[in-house]
């Protein structure tokens, strides 16, 4: 009887199988970094989309009410028959101005934005020149406009007057004050004053000052007190190495300094803001309405201001957005500027706000 033999041998891949495989493989590999890869920037997109949106309505949130309440003395208006007893000389011609409620500096938006730009310490590339307060030390990117606004601080609300002294005047409720040395608005609706209180007794509802209206013959009983603060906006250096939209204060020197002593105090108030562009309505002819708009710099009376124009550029996260092929350009209420040519999402915001307080 024959006997066979059969050789064994072990199933497997061979080469080409193998080759297949690792193509086969890396498509699917390819297709699936391809889609996360889409998913990301969608996910990018709409969070900086959300971001963005938020930005928009943090801005209104911020400098509305400040527009709205610009030169708002009680019952009166800065604009209207105001009569300064500030006291110590103001360390510039910005420092508690009282020559209208609204000022602005127009600033010369570069060629093409670099976000976190350099602070620009040259008075004149703004029209008018921009205040010593914001250039020494330099605060404000280059370009960037500055939005300047004085009256009610925000929050406040008027307080009667019980009686007026030498030096001294007795309020019905302390509490709605502030503390320390503060700017401070009378009024009897008639006429406006303004004046550095140097100090609030907050038990007796006293106001203490160096100089200022002594009751007669400028005033009387029924005359109203209010806190004033000034306010300026502009686009400076923020947290990250990105740029952002600043709100400045200006803060009384302590003690007896006062007004000499006053400074900025700036924080941040809106990231991811790299543009600021600002227009004022003017009315003209009795109208109470904007009947022209101007950059600050051709403005030629402040205090018929009635309304403010705004524009912002925002941007979004790095990845939210395809990269364009050259820079992209917008128009910020007719100025334009390149941005670079990056996977950020950005947007402009316009908004505009009626003073309301010119006809007090």
């Amino acid at each position: 009887m024959k006997s066979s033999s059969r050789r064994s041998r072990t199933a497997g891949f061979g080469l080409i199988e193998f080759m297949i495989a690792m193509a086969l493989g890396v498509i699917v590999t390819g297709g699936v970094i391809e889609i996360f890869i889409a998913e990301r920037q969608v996910y990018q997109n709409a969070s900086s989309q959300t971001l963005i949106q938020d930005s928009d309505n943090a801005i209104a949130a911020v400098i509305t009410p400040i527009v709205r309440g610009a030169g708002f003395t009680g019952c009166g208006s800065i604009n209207n028959g105001v009569v300064s007893y500030i006291g110590a000389a103001p360390p510039t011609s910005l420092t508690f101005s009282t020559s209208s409620d609204v000022q602005g500096f127009t600033g010369t938006l570069p060629t093409q934005i670099i976000d976190n730009a350099a602070d620009d310490a040259t008075a004149g590339d703004w029209s008018p020149a921009l205040d010593a307060s914001l250039t020494a030390p330099a605060v404000v990117e280059q370009g960037s406009d500055v939005l300047s606004l004085i009256g009610a601080a925000p929050g406040t609300s008027p307080v009667g007057i019980n009686s007026f002294a030498a030096g001294a005047i007795t309020v019905d409720d302390a509490s709605k004050l502030l503390t320390g040395n503060q700017l401070v608005a009378v009024s009897d609706c008639g006429k406006s004053s303004v004046f550095m209180a140097t100090g609030v007794t907050k038990a007796t509802g006293v106001v203490v000052f160096t100089t200022g209206p002594n009751g007669t013959p400028l005033y009387g009983l029924g005359t109203q007190l209010i806190p004033v603060q000034q306010t300026v906006f502009f686009v400076g250096h923020g947290h990250g190495g990105q740029s952002a939209l600043f709100r400045g204060v200006m803060t009384p020197g302590a003690g007896a300094a006062g007004v000499s002593g006053a400074t900025w105090t700036n924080s941040e108030a809106v990231p991811g803001v790299i543009a600021m562009k600002v227009l004022y309505g003017v009315a003209t002819g009795g109208n109470e309405q904007a009947t022209e708009y101007f950059d600050a710099g051709h403005v030629l009376n402040w205090p018929s201001v009635t309304t403010i124009k705004l524009a912002f550029l925002l941007e979004g996260n790095l990845g939210s957005s395809p990269i364009p092929a050259a820079a992209p350009t917008y128009s910020l209420l007719g100025s334009s500027v390149k941005v670079p040519a990056d996977s950020r999402l950005r947007h402009i915001f316009n908004m505009t706000v009626n003073t309301r307080n010119n006809t007090l």
